[in-house]
């Protein structure tokens, strides 16, 4: 009888901790959008990117650790803060936003991008100071104007995004990297066109074979982006650095460049390009348009 007795009892207990609700009732709005969503005064610019492609181009904060607390990370390694643009930078970041967003389908931005773009004008101190800081797969935080090496002070903000090559490669890099992070899984078909990853493995043993003949590894790590079908070496370590690495180059070449440069000479690589264009596509998002257009606008400024 003891089982029936201990059983009577775990019911007695569910029961007592049962809601004395007749019918269920939906929890009330905890207010996560407008928590992560441009405010209502905010400019009718800022309010239409959040709207057409889910994206806050944020600029405004009242304490620091607003910045360095993400919406899925922080940043504690940031003791010394962010501070706020300048107001006259506005305009400009506002522009350069519109231009990087027109380049890509509201589909695909809404699937798979942060969900802000957080500009400051400095993030960190002392000896170092972050250009881009990605903060999990939610906030891209970006300096402005950006102190990257190579990067072009912003002398012409409504054609920016064309002009400052090193910034926007380096947004598209990180974009990339925060949108495979989006993934349920990496495309299978694209992840077969090409080697597996390693985790970096690879890599490692070379660095460790040729630790003083750059020249030497060099040789190698194009060896294995031209068999493998990355970009570069840095995509073997995974998906998410070899998706970011392609999402760079094909935002912002043309296709005669990428041919010449990753295909003529790689199979793998074609295969992968092929897939990933044809990938992007059922996003509404032709990618190599977008990179043929931006290849144009900087060569013929």
């Amino acid at each position: 009888m003891k089982p029936i007795y201990i059983s009577l009892l775990a019911l007695a207990a569910c029961c007592m901790g049962c809601s004395k609700e007749a019918q269920p009732e939906m929890t009330p709005d905890l207010g996560i959008g407008k928590q992560f969503s441009p405010p209502a005064d905010s400019p009718a610019e800022i309010k239409d990117m959040y709207n057409r492609y889910g994206l806050w181009v944020r600029m405004d904060f009242k304490d620091w650790k607003e910045v360095t607390n993400g919406v899925l990370a922080t940043d504690p390694n940031n003791r010394w803060g962010a501070t706020k643009i300048d107001d006259a930078s506005r305009p400009a970041i506002t522009m350069y936003s519109q231009a990087l967003l027109s380049n890509v389908s509201e589909k695909f931005a809404k699937k798979f991008f942060p969900l802000e773009f957080f500009f400051v004008k400095t993030y960190g101190g002392s000896f170092w100071m972050d250009d881009l800081k990605i903060l999990g797969r939610s906030r891209l935080i970006i300096t402005w104007p950006n102190q990257m090496f190579g990067a072009l002070p912003v002398t012409d903000p409504a054609n920016h995004y064309y002009q400052d090559s090193v910034l926007t490669r380096h947004i598209w890099y990180s974009i990339g990297f925060m949108a495979a992070a989006r993934f349920d899984a990496p495309p299978t078909e694209f992840v077969l066109a090409g080697k597996a990853y390693d985790g970096g493995e690879a890599r490692d043993k070379v660095f460790q074979q040729f630790p003083n003949d750059r020249d030497a590894r060099e040789k190698i790590f194009d060896q294995m982006a031209l068999n493998g079908g990355f970009i570069t070496a840095g995509g073997t370590i995974s998906f998410d650095n070899d998706f970011a690495e392609w999402i760079q180059v094909l935002a912002t070449e043309s296709y005669a460049n990428i041919k010449a440069q990753y295909l003529d000479n790689s199979a793998a690589r074609t295969r992968k390009y092929e897939v990933l264009v044809r990938f992007l596509k059922t996003y509404d998002w032709d990618i190599q348009a977008s990179g043929e257009h931006y290849r144009d606008r900087l060569d013929h400024p």
